[in-house]
């Protein structure tokens, strides 16, 4: 039989041991905010990608708003596409409260051997980076339509 109460310091001091006592943190601070606050920040760094493949090419749309074009740099070395986005300094002076400010980011792509690598072409509209990478011939997806009888 387990004794509940030893079980309970036990466990309750262990938890404590993880997070630092009161004493190691600043008065009214939670003991995740500052975990928080690193997943967070990494999460704003990597801006989210969907992929998508139609017959004839795949497309990625990479959710970055608050850039601008000239922002953006975008290269391809041998199989890895390389998206990458530098931000000058933005100015914190004036606003009451700040959260949000774009960062720069870097996201690489393996591609496959279907690609068209001399053929990639992007453009930047309402905060969404769209890569357009066309298929080469004769990886073009082929569709045909089944009748159920």
């Amino acid at each position: 039989m387990c004794n509940k109460t030893a079980y309970s310091r036990n466990w309750n001091n262990h938890f404590a041991n993880k997070l630092g006592s009161h004493s190691e943190r600043p008065f009214g601070e939670h003991p995740f905010k500052k975990m928080w606050k690193q997943n967070m920040h990494g999460a704003l760094n990597t801006p989210p990608v969907n992929v998508r493949e139609l017959d004839d090419k795949y497309e990625l749309h990479l959710f970055a708003a608050g850039y601008v074009k000239s922002d953006f740099s975008i290269a391809l070395m041998d199989q890895t596409l390389k998206i990458s986005a530098e931000t000058k300094e933005v100015s914190t002076d004036g606003w009451k409260r700040h959260e949000y400010a774009p960062q720069g980011f870097v996201r690489q792509f393996e591609l496959n051997e279907k690609v068209d690598k001399t053929a990639i072409s992007a453009a930047y509209e309402n905060g969404v980076l769209i890569l357009s990478l066309p298929k080469l011939e004769g990886f073009e997806t082929e569709r045909k339509d089944i009748v159920v009888e």
